[in-house]
């Protein structure tokens, strides 16, 4: 495993990170806790040093807390706070006193007594985006967090968090949301943050284990809702750029997910790319990704898909 400085900060991470939402038996369907400790070690044992949650990914924060037992000082444990779910929806809300009650039932659930990297989930453009930022600084001097960061910001609002203290970003960058490569990845590691980025497969799209458009079947299971590729107004092109991934898979030799993976990696100003797992065997394949090095044609073929 390869791994690098993140940032402004002390950390040195790993640049693949275990995301912990597909551990938390909700948006990616159920997990039970003894796979989730086995997921969790086999991402420790080889070599993954971060892990990313939040409160709002079902119930990631506790089983995520009983397999990180034994194992808590292995880890850079990484939270977040101000985007609040509640039964049918979710809310942004980033004052100093919901913050800290976020950020105490999070210590709860994880059973640890800080957080490494406490990130700012997303923008509250009902709260005072300054107060925040003050109060995350307030968190560092008392001890509960080590760092902190933010989420899905533009890239003003990342520029203005790395003004206030802020020692990351961590934004959306896939072969189907290229966007971010060309303003928020650039001004963040300008502006010396580390920059994790998450959605490398795409919600599993990019695995190339769906043949055709998905629709919301259920409440535990939800990524056309936030991955519109996988919606049948977009799937024209979807299969266009599944073609393309699978053309360069198949002449490495490498399933298509790690091409998906490596593809994010190849940006240079990419600390490390957060991808989900809900197997072991998964963490390995994923792991396996962090080394795949793709040529200079690869990738400009892929740059050029349709998305």
């Amino acid at each position: 495993m390869e791994y690098v400085k993140f940032g402004k900060s002390s950390f040195e991470v790993s640049r693949m990170v275990l995301g912990c939402w597909g551990l938390g038996s909700d948006f990616y369907g159920k997990v039970d806790i003894d796979t989730v400790v086995n997921t969790v070690h086999a991402a420790v044992d080889g070599g993954i040093n971060l892990l990313d949650t939040a409160p709002n990914y079902g119930n990631s924060e506790e089983v995520l807390g009983k397999a990180l037992k034994g194992i808590r000082d292995k880890v850079i444990l990484a939270t977040k706070c101000g985007n609040i779910k509640y039964e049918g929806g979710s809310y942004k809300l980033l004052t100093p006193v919901s913050m800290r009650m976020q950020l105490e039932e999070s210590l709860r659930r994880l059973g640890t007594d800080y957080i490494d990297l406490y990130q700012i989930h997303c923008p509250d453009y009902n709260s005072s985006m300054e107060v925040a930022y003050a109060t995350m600084n307030k968190f560092k001097e008392e001890g509960l967090i080590r760092e902190w960061g933010v989420c899905n910001h533009n890239a003003q609002e990342v520029l203005n968090a790395a003004d206030a203290g802020a020692v990351s970003v961590q934004t959306i960058y896939s072969l189907t949301r290229k966007a971010a490569g060309r303003d928020i990845i650039p001004v963040a590691a300008n502006a010396g943050l580390g920059v994790e980025v998450y959605g490398a497969l795409a919600g599993g799209l990019l695995s190339g284990k769906y043949d055709k458009p998905r629709a919301v079947e259920s409440a535990e299971e939800r990524r056309p809702m936030f991955y519109h590729e996988f919606r049948e107004e977009n799937w024209a092109k979807t299969e266009k750029l599944l073609a393309v991934l699978k053309k360069v898979a198949d002449g490495r030799g490498l399933p298509m997910s790690q091409v998906a993976i490596s593809w994010t990696l190849s940006n240079p100003l990419v600390s490390c790319a957060l991808v989900g797992a809900k197997s072991p065997e998964q963490v390995e394949a994923n792991i396996a990704a962090a080394s795949v090095k793709l040529t200079e044609e690869e990738i400009a073929e892929l740059n050029a898909t349709v998305y």
